[in-house]
């Protein structure tokens, strides 16, 4: 294999030459290959990005719980701020605390 040697480095006039750049700079072979490969990033980047979206939007979330539904339930003022002081301690939301305290007070006997 045949060895480049050493690589005299240069700067672009009022901005910094991207690494690429820099290490091919002395060899002019090279320049081309480099400004395509940063071009072949790019576009690799993008296309990585695309299918990141798509695989997002398109994923099914597999859920263990069973789909909820949503209810209305009126509360008295001090019941409701009891139960969103206890949601938040614990870090769950209320919904959670009022499908424990459902669960425990339907419970078959």
């Amino acid at each position: 294999m045949k060895s480049v040697g050493k690589v005299r480095k240069r700067r672009a006039r009022g901005r910094p030459a991207s690494t690429a750049a820099r290490r091919v700079a002395g060899d002019a072979r090279l320049r081309g290959a480099a400004a395509s490969l940063d071009a072949e990033d790019i576009a690799l980047a993008r296309l990585q990005a695309h299918l990141r979206r798509t695989e997002t939007i398109h994923a099914a979330v597999p859920s263990a719980a069973p789909a909820s539904r949503r209810t209305t339930v009126r509360l008295p003022a001090a019941l409701l701020d009891r139960l969103r002081e206890r949601a938040k301690r614990d870090g769950v939301t209320p919904s959670k605390i009022v499908e424990l305290a459902l669960e425990r007070l339907l419970r078959p006997r």
